[in-house]
């Protein structure tokens, strides 16, 4: 029984003992450790940040740091009574209070009484006020008459996750530090030695998805750690996880955006199925839709600094393929669709009907022709023949319509390449298409600015001219043409036939039309 009594969350466990160990908030340790060592403490200190992030435990390093008996110093003995006593809560002059639960009047004005009085223990009372935005009107009125005379030997520390509800005449008499959002990677690395620790072993996915699910919070991170090692017996796998947080696996965002690049209909609408089938949350299914795209867009605008964006190195290869495929701008009209589905998701009694209509509006984006080379590729309409082709190339009504026709057969060709040359250059030209090309010259279109821009870099130029002259047989050089009248309207105006067609195959219903109209 008193083993169990013992025991402490692994948050408390892992709370820091000196600054070195704070995670995160280098720029706070700064301060306050050149504070320490030029004896400009402060008489009150506002920490403001996100949960989980530290402001708690600088508190009480600060608290240990000050009243060391060779302090004040940079870093806290933990060998003298005081950092001792401190560290176990049994110093009677360091005093914590939880606004959120003692918010009133008359614990402020108990606690006006007492700063009067000398410290018994140590050299400085230190008061940690924690959640200070949750006290009342008059509370803080009275805490305002404290902090704008404070006696020499008191030190005030608030804490807030909300100091926009503090008055501005408390803000104005503290020293304000702002602590950030724990980096992904830092999280990652305090997680695997918490597991090390412990004895057990585990992947680096499976940390990778608990920070993720943290979100800057190392508090969180630890207290889901500790509940997937309760869960699980020997080393944590992936789906130890997954149970705890009631989430899927990245294969299913994978698999669902392969079936988007075959515009699969059907295999997307039962992906949600499973989905909905097996329990989950669709409200944590739309936030994980939303990493998964938001890492596709991550790694192909920082190919080479995806790792220190979150991307778990695991999965970098396969997202690589598929962001490219997709494209910037495609990638970037599904999050938009996915940011307004998470709103519509949490309110809505039936979510998943909105995830229905979210899929269709996705097939359905007015910018969007998914491509995808597949070796079976799945026919929805019979009247629209399978083509092998990485983007359709709108025919030119023009003489130059034969070498067009010609630089057409070999464009998937050239695109399959280009990405095994650079991923980067194969996601331009799936913005583009070919216009025409001669003797001498390729000429690739493009809607928008920013592409024609950057395929035009010598860089993305070459590739392709190197490319294009070994499958054309001659050396070409590329010349890069922006129009605004987007050259790929016309297959837009067929997928959305497609999508409707599509609708009607799996729904088996007809198309009525009303004439009132």
């Amino acid at each position: 029984m008193g083993d169990i009594m013992s025991y402490q969350a692994l948050y408390r466990q892992w709370r820091p003992q000196r600054f070195a160990e704070l995670v995160g908030q280098k720029h706070i340790i700064r301060t306050l450790q050149n504070a320490l060592e030029h004896d400009r403490i402060a008489h009150a200190y506002l920490f403001c940040g996100p949960r989980g992030t530290g402001k708690t435990s600088a508190a009480k390093l600060l608290a240990k740091a000050v009243n060391c008996e060779n302090g004040p110093v940079r870093e806290p003995c933990n060998q003298c009574q005081s950092c001792i006593g401190i560290q176990a809560g049994r110093v009677m002059d360091v005093v914590e209070i939880d606004a959120a639960s003692n918010r009133g009047i008359d614990e402020i004005r108990e606690l006006r009484d007492k700063v009067r009085y000398s410290p018994t223990e140590v050299q400085r009372k230190v008061y940690i006020i924690d959640e200070v935005h949750m006290l009342t009107a008059e509370a803080f009125n009275a805490l305002l008459k404290t902090l704008e005379e404070p006696p020499s030997q008191v030190l005030f520390i608030l804490a807030t996750t909300e100091p926009h509800k503090l008055p501005a005449t408390i803000i104005s008499r503290c020293q304000r530090l702002d602590f950030r959002l724990i980096n992904h990677s830092d999280i990652v690395e305090r997680l695997r030695e918490v597991v090390g620790s412990a004895g057990r072993e585990t992947s680096d996915e499976v940390l990778h998805m608990i920070a993720e699910e943290a979100e800057g919070g190392l508090r969180d991170a630890l207290s889901l750690l500790e509940q997937v090692l309760a869960f699980s017996q020997g080393d944590v796998e992936t789906e130890d996880v997954l149970s705890v947080m009631g989430a899927v696996g990245r294969d299913v965002f994978f698999n669902f955006t392969e079936s988007l690049l075959r515009r699969d209909l059907k295999a997307l609408l039962i992906i949600l199925h499973e989905v909905v089938a097996a329990g989950k949350d669709l409200h944590h299914f739309t936030q994980q839709a939303i990493s998964y795209y938001r890492d596709l867009m991550v790694v192909l605008a920082c190919e080479d600094d995806s790792g220190i964006l979150g991307v778990v190195p695991a999965w970098e290869s396969r997202l690589k393929i598929q962001a490219a495929e997709l494209g910037m701008g495609v990638i970037g009209q599904i999050l938009s669709v996915l940011h307004e589905l998470m709103v519509e998701v949490r309110w809505s009694t039936k979510p998943r009907l909105m995830w229905e209509l979210a899929i269709f509006r996705i097939l359905g984006l007015g910018t969007v022709t998914y491509t995808h080379q597949v070796q079976q590729p799945i026919i929805l309409k019979e009247s629209a023949p399978p083509s092998p082709t990485v983007r359709e190339v709108a025919p030119q009504a023009s003489e130059e319509g034969k070498s067009v026709q010609d630089i057409s057969q070999a464009w998937p060709r050239i695109l399959e390449q280009v990405k095994k040359e650079s991923v980067k250059t194969h996601a331009l030209l799936l913005e583009g298409q070919p216009l025409k090309c001669d003797e001498s010259t390729l000429e690739v279109g493009f809607s928008r600015s920013i592409h024609c821009e950057m395929m035009a870099d010598a860089g993305n130029k070459q590739c392709l001219q190197k490319v294009a002259g070994k499958i054309l047989g001659r050396n070409v050089i590329v010349r890069c043409t922006f129009n605004s009248q987007s050259p790929l309207q016309p297959a837009v105006e067929k997928n959305k036939d497609d999508l409707v067609g599509m609708a009607v195959d799996i729904f088996q219903g007809t198309i009525v039309e009303d004439s009132s109209i």
